[in-house]
């Protein structure tokens, strides 16, 4: 098959970057031919996880793409200009790449270049309409006509998509809440083999994750404040300065930030430390839950999204600061098994992950209907 994968923005390497890799990988190690369309990015970045598989994967950047770094010049109409930017970067793709087999989305949906005999679209969570739900449609005449063509625009990309895939049965409801589609579930890949417990574990509590408002970290503050005595670790990029900032200020002395870390020292993070804290809300899935449990660590995660996916019936789940004080409390002076948590993990590694991947795109690139019907 001849499949192109596009993605955007892939210079910070997250989690969505990693599925992104792993499709690509699987489909060349089954000797299909792939291009991924990208932002300017090193190549020893994407070969440090690819491997010698680089050179069988043509990479298009977006250095030279006219509408590249294009900016709104008039506020009101933004959302307009976006889509206009949108429509010239499918045009500018389309000359670039020869007609293929499949189309694969691994970002958003939105940047669906009309070039595949089939779409397919990986998705996180369909969070691009959602500004409609909130300042769009319900709020007024004067809004229902100003976003009529974009909200269109935007639909007719989703309805063009044969197959959705996500990541949890979580973003699956929210799918066909959303966007009334019905997708089926492939979860993330983990590598798992890269984390093991240490010997002994130590009685601190870690969390590993971007310093960005969505991750939730005052909740950690809190329970930080709350038990004094008790020794917390968040170990994360500093994509949003600001924020850091903010949490630096307002933490007790027993929590410590640690920011931009080598990988092999938030590994080593892991491996040490007994409880693993998950502040977020309404986490999609929670590919680093995973790797926490790969090194051992119990987990605590909110009562919310597709996290319990991920930990299923191990661990402790929390609504509120209280009930996270308890539930960190007690997992601290468990004697609960750190192999338990391991093999946990060893259901998202990346093995099952190509398997199901390639059966999927498989399977859509040879049916005549539309697959998600």
């Amino acid at each position: 098959m001849r499949v192109l994968v596009v993605h955007p923005y892939i210079k910070i390497f997250g989690g969505g970057e990693r599925v992104c890799l792993q499709m690509i990988k699987a489909l060349i190690e089954e000797g299909n031919s792939v291009s991924l369309v990208c932002e300017p990015v090193e190549c020893s970045a994407l070969e440090s996880f690819l491997g010698e598989k680089i050179k069988d994967l043509r990479c298009i950047g977006m250095r030279m793409m006219p509408p590249h770094g294009f900016k709104p010049r008039i506020g009101v109409f933004s959302v307009y200009q976006i889509m206009l930017r949108n429509m010239l970067w499918s045009q500018w793709v389309k000359g670039k790449v020869e007609n293929v087999d499949i189309e694969l989305l691994t970002q958003d949906v939105m940047f669906s270049c009309g070039i595949g005999k089939k779409r397919i679209a990986y998705v996180h969570f369909p969070a691009n309409l959602v500004h409609f739900e909130k300042t769009g449609p319900k709020s007024g005449l004067f809004w229902k006509i100003y976003y009529v063509l974009v909200e269109a625009y935007w639909k007719s990309k989703i309805d063009r998509v044969d197959l959705f895939i996500c990541n949890s049965e979580y973003t699956k409801n929210a799918i066909r809440e959303r966007w009334g589609k019905e997708a089926i579930v492939v979860h993330p890949p983990v590598s798992v083999d890269r984390f093991e417990p240490a010997p002994v574990k130590e009685n601190f509590v870690v969390t590993i994750g971007r310093f960005v408002p969505e991750k939730n970290y005052e909740t950690i503050v809190e329970v930080a404040r709350l038990l004094p005595h008790v020794k917390f670790v968040i170990v994360g990029r500093k994509e949003d300065a600001a924020y850091y900032e903010k949490i630096e200020r307002s933490k007790p002395a027993n929590l410590k930030l640690l920011s931009d870390l080598p990988e092999n020292e938030m590994i080593s993070q892991l491996a040490r430390a007994k409880v693993y804290l998950h502040a977020m809300v309404g986490e999609h899935f929670g590919i680093s839950i995973v790797e926490a449990m790969a090194a051992g660590c119990i987990p605590v995660i909110h009562d919310s999204g597709g996290a319990k996916e991920a930990t299923k019936d191990s661990g402790y789940v929390y609504n509120t600061v209280d009930e996270c004080v308890e539930a960190v409390s007690q997992a601290l002076s468990s004697d609960l098994d750190p192999k338990t948590f391991v093999d946990r993990a060893q259901v998202f590694n990346t093995e099952r992950f190509e398997e199901q991947i390639i059966e999927k795109i498989t399977l859509t690139s040879m049916k005549g209907a539309h697959a998600s019907q």
